[in-house]
């Protein structure tokens, strides 16, 4: 019952996201800008948030303008995760930026939605929607779970720079993980055998390819091919010049940007900003703000998942370089 409720609410709430744009599509972009704001927003009682690890530095970007600091995007070569950062500036108010650097954190999807639901976490930004396991879980407590789509990104595919092959079709990925093709020169490459990389179970990209390209299909149980964690698939391609795997754009291109790893085309599209923002790509996905359907509405946690439906919402999105959900601003 509460599944049901879920997708009846989020259409709801959509229709108003809709109806919102439509009203404030005239609004300067300056107008726009001074309109990304909370009122009486402090450190104090900024929103407890969380989410997928690819839309963690679009949650560091959202708490930047909304308490006022500077920003810019810094590599650091030792972090785990991924080497790219948006990182708050610490220079002209420090205990501000050193507050984003603290509390600002994502922990996955999956755990994000554990969070969400026990209460953890009040708002979250995912790549995709609730599992069935996290459905499950939600609606054994009573839990509601609100999710609109606000961004779009894409599920994409990635290959060795040094692989010749550049495309491969749905069927000729779903052939590879269910062992029918086992090797390059089937799909236009070299007599070497194709290594399939998976991602853990639960996981965003996990649950991403199973849900939009296998299907119904059983993948190859190869769990020595199991990586863990975004960085550690992207890790073993860049060495492995056999390997395939995926992940999804904006952490790829935004978040990684390794010049050892490309981007298949997928049935003869390649994902870019444009065939992406039109859904021309086979696998354009949506991000989605997530809550509880009990939050107070007079909470900050609430008044940022509000903001977030607006013009001023989508001009953060978009610029964190993630692509608008209504593809705002116009071209």
């Amino acid at each position: 019952m509460k599944t049901l409720t879920l997708y009846f609410t989020r259409w709801v709430y959509l229709v108003g996201f809709l109806a919102i744009l439509s009203l404030t599509s005239c609004d300067s972009d300056d107008d726009i800008s001074r309109d990304f704001h909370i009122d009486n927003l402090t450190m104090d009682n900024y929103p407890k948030v969380d989410g997928s690890t690819s839309a963690e530095p679009l949650q560091v970007l959202i708490a930047c303008r909304l308490l006022d600091v500077d920003y810019s995007w810094v590599y650091l070569s030792f972090w785990f995760n991924y080497p790219y950062h948006l990182m708050p500036s610490c220079d002209i108010k420090p205990d501000i930026g050193r507050f984003i650097t603290e509390r600002i954190h994502h922990f996955g999807t999956h755990s994000s939605y554990l969070n969400l639901i026990h209460k953890n976490a009040d708002l979250i930004i995912t790549a995709r929607t609730a599992s069935d396991e996290e459905l499950h879980l939600a609606d054994s407590l009573g839990i509601n779970l609100v999710e609109i789509p606000i961004a779009l990104d894409a599920f994409v595919f990635l290959a060795n720079i040094n692989n010749p092959v550049n495309s491969l079709s749905t069927k000729e990925i779903q052939d590879i993980y269910t062992g029918n093709i086992t090797l390059w020169n089937e799909v236009g490459g070299t007599d070497t055998e194709i290594h399939p990389y998976q991602r853990n179970p639960n996981s965003g990209s996990q649950e991403l390819m199973e849900s939009l390209v296998m299907k119904d299909l059983t993948m190859l149980d190869l769990p020595d091919m199991i990586m863990m964690g975004m960085m550690g698939m992207i890790n073993q391609i860049e060495y492995d010049r056999e390997g395939l795997g995926y992940s999804v754009n904006y952490y790829t291109q935004n978040m990684v940007r390794s010049d050892s790893v490309k981007i298949l085309a997928i049935d003869g599209v390649y994902p870019d900003n444009n065939t992406i923002k039109n859904r021309k790509y086979n696998y354009t996905t949506d991000v989605y703000v997530v809550i509880r359907g009990d939050l107070d509405k007079s909470s900050t946690a609430y008044k940022l998942f509000e903001l977030l439906l607006t013009n001023s919402g989508q001009s953060v999105i978009n610029e964190s370089g993630y692509i608008p959900y209504q593809g705002f601003p116009p071209d």
